[in-house]
């Protein structure tokens, strides 16, 4: 083999390397009901990919409860005063950053000063205010430093999605080239062709593709710089709502063990066409079997993707009902503190990672239908020693106002106080927060005469 040839073969893998990343971040990023329509693309767009059964997938029909934390005042049918089983609604990108944040192991003030930064932060993912008016603002509640400043919003940067935080597009595409592609043979060429950005502009004023095509050389590198997202909040939306969702995961009780499944509705068996063979060998034409072999290349890639998409989730999923088995035996009053990190740690991936294939997918219980980041939360001691979730001390909160006495209910701080009283420490202000997540009105409005 000549010396040509091998650098050919070894650009080639890089620049497959790159499309593969690409492809997988975007796959594990889908929802069941985009990813559905990605397959169906995926099958129309390439003559190699074709669908071993065409069955149709099933929704999750309305009588499956989807689950969310908020409090109702009424009954069911069998008058039981229950949660209001809604589904639920993406987040917006502050809501999913928030989300994040408040798993993290953030100090209260590193979180307070989170919070502040992420107001700041618009829709494409860019951080709209700068550090020293931030400064100003922070240092009217707390004492900060310009220091601790820049490591939340480093922490912030690399959050789901990476890049979110950023002050101009080239900090947001350099963060995202470290995270990604610190490795890659191709680094530094990347990276000097993203250093020819100003400091000052911004994605809505440079056409990506156009700033890009002015690299004549260094392909491997432009389609490093071209597989970076220049606007990362996109990716997260706020305005769909679904009625009807598809769990991508499905945990079931077998011969006295939880057993957690992917759907099998969301995860057709797609194949190569066994056809090709047989295509490439009856093609004469260069320009043709050029075509095939791409064609082929693509469909391989995609195969993989998918299959490490599906792999991903399902690790995911088994490590938290792991953990939360006790939730699937005695429902929310059980659930475990876990945060993104003791996921992340044990199965050697990062946070944004979990973080990314936990958003806006489902997983359907025999409590209910569940989106999969419900299964994280936060701890509260106890004088015991032992830990709780927040999720928990919401559900204790609920029984304690659902079993009051309606005409004199209870207010914060007599809920407070019983939890005190059992040895477990809830401040009145968590008792107003948690309160307020759920819907629950205060003790004046929820008082009848």
């Amino acid at each position: 083999m000549s010396l040509k040839t091998k650098q050919n073969l070894s650009i080639n893998n890089k620049l497959a390397m790159t499309q593969q990343i690409q492809l997988a971040i975007k796959l594990l990023q889908l929802n069941s009901i985009d990813l559905q329509k990605e397959i169906e693309d995926r099958i129309i767009e390439n003559p190699f990919l074709e669908n071993e059964n065409s069955s149709e997938h099933t929704e999750v029909s309305s009588e499956i409860p989807v689950m969310s934390a908020n409090y109702i005042t009424g009954s069911d049918e069998s008058g039981q005063d229950a949660y209001e089983q809604l589904p639920s609604s993406h987040q917006s990108l502050h809501e999913y950053l928030m989300w994040q944040i408040n798993l993290s192991s953030m100090s209260q003030e590193d979180q307070f000063i989170a919070y502040n930064i992420i107001d700041y932060i618009n829709d494409d993912g860019f951080l709209t205010e700068s550090i020293e008016d931030l400064f100003v603002q922070l240092k009217k509640n707390i004492e900060v430093t310009f220091q601790e400043i820049f490591a939340v919003l480093h922490k912030i940067q690399h959050l789901d999605p990476i890049g979110v935080g950023a002050t101009s597009l080239k900090d947001c595409l350099l963060i995202q080239l470290d995270h990604f592609h610190k490795d890659n043979e191709y680094f530094d060429a990347a990276k000097n062709m993203i250093d020819k950005l100003e400091d000052d502009i911004k994605p809505s004023m440079i056409s990506f593709d156009s700033f890009i095509s002015e690299f004549e050389k260094n392909d491997q590198a432009k389609n490093i710089v071209k597989s970076l997202n220049p606007k990362p909040g996109n990716i997260i939306s706020d305005s769909l709502h679904q009625e009807h969702i598809t769990p991508d995961i499905i945990v079931v009780k077998k011969d006295a063990k939880w057993m957690v499944e992917l759907n099998p509705s969301i995860n057709p068996k797609i194949r190569i066409n066994k056809a090709y063979k047989e295509i490439m060998e009856s093609i004469k034409n260069k320009d043709d079997q050029d075509y095939v072999k791409t064609n082929l290349q693509d469909a391989k890639f995609f195969l993989k993707a998918l299959n490490n998409r599906n792999l991903t989730i399902l690790k995911t999923a088994k490590l938290i009902f792991q953990k939360q088995k006790d939730f699937l035996n005695q429902g929310d009053i059980a659930m475990r503190p876990l945060s993104l990190k003791d996921i992340a740690l044990e199965i050697k991936m990062h946070e944004s990672t979990i973080s990314r294939c936990t958003n806006n997918k489902y997983v359907q219980t025999p409590r209910g239908v569940y989106e999969m980041k419900y299964f994280f939360s936060s701890e509260i001691s106890t004088d015991h020693g032992k830990m709780l979730s927040s999720t928990a001390i919401k559900s204790m909160i609920t029984k304690i106002i659902l079993n009051e006495d309606k005409k004199q209910p209870l207010s914060d701080h007599d809920i407070s106080k019983t939890f005190n009283d059992n040895g477990i420490k809830v401040a009145r202000r968590t008792i107003a927060k948690y309160r307020e997540n759920l819907s629950i009105p205060t003790s004046k409005y929820r008082k009848i005469k």
